[in-house]
C-alpha cells in the first residue's frame, strides 16, 4: 500500500467518525485509482473496511445512548435486505459492456456513483439550518421504503450507505447531526456486514493483507473523528459533510467523462 493510500484511509475513517459517512465514498475511488483495481472488486474491499470500522464505533456510541433505535430498527429492516439481494443476484450478472448505449459497466457504476453523491450532498446543503421539531415524525412503513430504496443503491453501488444515510436521517427522520451520526454508523456497518457476507458466499476472493492493513488505518482515524466530532457544531457538521460529498462527486464525475473522452 501507497504512502498516500495510507493517508486516504485514514482521513476516510475520521470522517466516517466525524460525519457517519465517508468511508466507502473514498475508499472506492482511491482504490479504484491509486491502487488499480476495478470498481467491483474495490467496492467487496470496501464494505469491509467500513464493516469493521462502523461496526468499532458503534460499540462506543452505545455507551453514550446516542443511537435512535426507533430510526435503525425502521430503515434497517429493509436495507439489509435489500443490499443482499442486489450483491447477490444484480452485481454479479451485470455485463462487462451495458447493452444500448455501449459504456463499460466500471464507467457506469461510476458515473451513477458521482450522481447520487451530487444529490445527498446537496440535500444537505439545502436543509434549513433549524430542525422542525414541532413536524411530526414520518411513519416506521414510509422510513422502512425509504430503507429499500437506500439498501438497493448502497448494495449497487458497494457502499455501506452512509452517504445516503446521514442526510435520510437528518431530512426524512429529523434526528440532529450527533444522533444521525450514531444511528448511521450502525446502520452502514450493518449494511456492509451483509454485502460482505454475500459476496464471500458468491465466491469473491479478497487480497487479506492488503484489506486488514487498511481496515486497521481506517479504524484508528474513526476513533479520532469521533472524538473530534463532540467539539463541533451539529449544523457545522452538516454543511461540511454536504461540501464533502459534493465536491467528492464532482471528481469521481469529471473523472469518468475524461475516461470516456480519451
Amino acid at each position: 500500500m501507497s504512502a498516500l493510500l495510507a493517508v486516504i484511509a485514514a482521513l476516510l475513517g475520521i470522517s466516517l467518525g466525524l460525519l457517519g459517512a465517508g468511508g466507502a465514498i473514498v475508499a472506492v475511488p482511491a482504490m479504484v485509482y491509486l491502487e488499480g483495481l476495478p470498481p467491483t472488486v474495490a467496492s467487496g474491499y470496501a464494505l469491509f473496511v467500513v464493516a469493521v470500522g462502523a461496526l468499532v464505533a458503534s460499540v462506543r456510541s452505545l455507551r453514550s445512548g446516542g443511537i435512535d433505535w426507533r430510526a435503525a430498527l425502521a430503515f434497517g429492516s429493509t436495507t439489509t435486505v435489500a443490499i443482499a439481494a442486489v450483491r447477490a443476484w444484480i452485481v454479479p450478472s451485470l455485463p462487462d459492456v451495458i447493452p444500448v448505449i455501449g459504456v463499460p459497466r466500471d464507467v457506469v457504476l461510476m458515473l451513477a456513483f458521482g450522481a447520487v453523491l451530487l444529490g445527498a450532498g446537496r440535500a444537505m446543503l439545502r436543509r434549513p439550518a433549524h430542525s422542525q421539531a414541532d413536524a411530526p415524525l414520518p411513519s416506521l412503513i414510509k422510513l422502512a421504503l425509504y430503507g429499500v430504496v437506500i439498501g438497493a443503491v448502497s448494495g449497487f453501488l458497494g457502499v455501506g450507505g452512509g452517504f445516503l444515510m446521514t442526510p435520510a436521517l437528518v431530512l426524512w427522520a429529523r434526528l440532529d447531526m450527533p444522533r444521525a451520526v450514531a444511528t448511521s454508523l450502525v446502520l452502514i456497518g450493518a449494511n456492509s456486514a451483509v454485502g460482505v457476507t454475500s459476496d464471500l458466499l458468491a465466491g469473491a476472493q479478497y487480497d487479506w493483507a492488503f484489506v486488514l492493513t487498511f481496515t486497521g488505518i481506517t479504524t484508528a482515524g474513526i476513533m479520532i473523528g469521533m472524538t473530534l466530532s463532540k467539539r463541533i457544531q451539529p449544523d457545522v457538521l452538516r454543511k461540511a459533510f454536504g461540501w464533502f460529498v459534493v465536491m467528492l462527486g464532482l471528481a469521481v464525475v469529471m473523472q469518468e467523462l475524461a475516461r470516456l473522452a480519451g
